[in-house]
């Protein structure tokens, strides 16, 4: 240990005692952050004026010269925040960004411009620009970390640059889809690996909530917000699906299912949604099943009849009807005793 504490004490006794005179590549500058310059001081780069200085960011950029365009755009916004030319600028950082591939800074970038020059850009232009990076990561794209080595997916982060779109313009021509893909994230996070039962739940929840909003929100817009019924009745089935024992949230989906069916009765989906609510009675009858052969093993005659009812009502034509409707009429003679028993005076 001892042998490499001398030279690295050395090191630093030579580089704390070099002459202060001596050139400093690395710069910070507020606003534009970290940045290298040339021995000459001023930076080959920087210009006097925001027109000269986006000049450079914009030839940097058709260079695909990224470092160069990154520092001249951010400097122009920097600088100048309140020139015309600002909006340009900042739209050229977020491009620049994005065509080096680094999709999160890009989004981020963007997001700026329509926070601070929102009635300078196209915004419809910028908002779509965005949702194709959102989808990117929806899609299974992974996060970089600093903006180079591809480390995660992450649905949560998805879900938020979606809901940034959602928030910027709520009613602009990508928002209804954006807010289906916010469940959608949400869907997929509750399918993944190593993650409890409790929070697939939860995923489950924000993605029913997400796709209900889109239902609601757009229900003027019959496409997107039959999409969003459909999904909300799916996403209720697939958490039925990871607890059985929940019945209400099987009730939810068939509602659900059985209001898309009701609003929009011309939709293609409109068929699988029937057999959704099919199996997922057929579902219930098996449930119901077995807990009418619970109680009538012990001896609770009325109770495991009520069950047995349901059975034969939410599964006609299956074999677990056909069960029903047998043991509904062996307990009928146990049944009459009963009420004959009771009607007795005492």
């Amino acid at each position: 240990m001892q042998r490499w504490t001398s030279p690295l004490l050395l090191a630093a006794v030579v580089f704390l005692s070099w002459p202060n005179s001596s050139p400093a590549p690395i710069v910070f500058r507020p606003g534009e952050g970290w940045s290298y310059e040339s021995l000459g001081g001023g930076g080959s780069w920087r210009r006097a004026t925001a027109k000269d200085q986006l000049e450079v960011g914009k030839k940097a950029f058709a260079a695909q010269d990224w470092k160069t365009a990154f520092k001249a755009a951010r400097r122009t916004v920097a600088e100048w925040p309140l020139s015309d030319l600002a909006p340009e600028a900042q739209l050229l950082l977020a491009q620049a960004f994005e065509k080096r591939g680094d999709d999160q800074n890009a989004f981020a970038e963007y997001q700026n411009l329509l926070r601070l020059y929102p009635q300078n850009v196209d915004f419809e232009g910028v908002q779509s620009r965005q949702f194709a990076i959102a989808t990117r990561y929806l899609n299974g794209q992974r996060f970089k970390l600093w903006g180079r080595i591809p480390l995660y997916r992450s649905m949560k982060k998805t879900s938020a640059m979606f809901q940034d779109i959602v928030n910027s313009g709520p009613f602009s021509s990508v928002a209804p889809k954006a807010q289906m893909n916010i469940g959608q994230a949400w869907v997929n996070k509750a399918r993944g690996f190593q993650i409890s039962q409790n929070e697939r739940h939860k995923n489950y929840h924000m993605a029913v909530e997400a796709f209900k909003k889109v239902a609601d929100k757009y229900h003027d817009r019959p496409g997107i917000a039959s999409e969003g019924l459909f999904a909300t009745g799916a996403a209720y089935q697939q958490q039925s699906l990871d607890a059985e024992y929940d019945q209400g949230v099987t009730h939810k989906a068939i509602d659900s299912f059985s209001d898309y069916i009701a609003l929009y009765p011309n939709e293609e989906q409109v068929s699988t949604a029937r057999e959704r609510i099919k199996a997922m009675k057929v579902d219930q009858a098996r449930g119901n099943l077995k807990i009418a052969r619970y109680y009538e093993k012990r001896g609770k005659w009325a109770s495991a009849n009520i069950y047995y009812n349901e059975v034969k009502d939410l599964a006609p034509g299956t074999d677990y009807a056909e069960t029903a409707l047998q043991k509904i009429a062996e307990l009928q003679p146990r049944l009459d005793v009963e009420k004959a028993s009771s009607a007795q005076p005492k």
